[in-house]
């Protein structure tokens, strides 16, 4: 009886947990770059039943071994997998602003050995010096005059070094050269490709730090070899809005509520029943 009790209770937690990554998403569909986390929910292993039958005798007094009966099998529950984000590109949006660049991972051609078509993300790096990944093109120049985040972080060159810009009067080319007021041009954007971007991992505030091996690190676009016919990688007056689909989303939290609602009344029928156990059964 309490094996089903669980069962439900495992639901209502799994449900709950895919609200939580629901909500998530629908808090940043107007943040630019976000991509929306997906979760799946998959069942604990299934046991067995059987019945086990003891052994008869036969007229002859020889024993038959005991057996087994195939009853059917029991859910042991649910668990939500951890959100995993969806990397396909958002919708852009005009701006006009300078300091806005868009990636184009859209535009990236598909690897013909993997049928995989990778992503490309921005390089960052922390007050502790160490490098995060962003697709949230959404710059501006701190009074340094340095190229940063909205949070302040300053985005990475091709040599990984900050990008000195002095204003925000600068052009970037499709393939991310930066072309100052005066017309010199040392920096590029560093443009990472990755053809695995579910290794990166949301660490808030847009960034992203790498989870997977070493060796599939992103690389700079330069040194993939795939990409060598590619001509255009960002945009720049223009910023990736969040890929949120805000219709879906919606459903799928009342879908996931009602599935919470569901699980919440089988507990309650259990509660009852056992309350009917101890009170009424329990005198005779």
């Amino acid at each position: 009886m309490f094996r089903g009790l669980y069962t439900a209770t495992s639901g209502m937690m799994s449900h709950n947990r895919n609200q939580q990554v629901l909500t998530n998403n629908l808090a940043n569909a107007n943040t630019p770059g976000f991509k929306q986390d997906q979760t799946i929910m998959r069942a604990f292993p299934a046991q067995l039943i059987k019945a086990v039958e003891a052994g008869n005798s036969t007229n002859s007094g020889s024993k038959i071994p005991p057996g087994q009966t195939t009853i059917g099998t029991l859910n042991t529950g649910v668990y939500t997998q951890e959100g995993i984000p969806s990397f396909i590109q958002g919708a852009l949006k005009e701006t006009g602003n300078k300091t806005d660049v868009s990636l184009m991972s859209e535009l990236l051609p598909i690897n013909p050995d993997t049928q995989k078509k990778g992503a490309l993300v921005f390089a960052v790096r922390l007050d502790t010096n160490e490098i995060r990944y962003t697709q949230n093109g959404q710059f501006t120049v701190d009074q340094d005059g340095y190229l940063t985040t909205g949070e302040g972080y300053r985005v990475l060159n091709q040599n990984q070094q900050p990008i000195l810009v002095n204003s925000t009067e600068f052009e970037v080319q499709d393939n991310g050269q930066i072309v100052l007021q005066d017309g010199t041009s040392t920096n590029r954007l560093w443009l990472g490709y990755t053809e695995e971007p579910e290794q990166l991992i949301k660490e808030g505030q847009g960034l992203m730090r790498w989870g997977g091996n070493q060796e599939d690190i992103p690389q700079f676009f330069e040194d993939v070899q795939l990409l060598n016919n590619t001509s255009t990688f960002v945009k720049q007056g223009f910023i990736e809005q969040s890929n949120v689909d805000l219709t879906q989303t919606m459903t799928k939290m009342m879908n996931t509520y009602r599935g919470f609602e569901a699980n919440q009344k089988v507990i309650q029928a259990y509660d009852r029943n056992m309350e009917k156990t101890v009170n009424e059964i329990g005198r005779v």
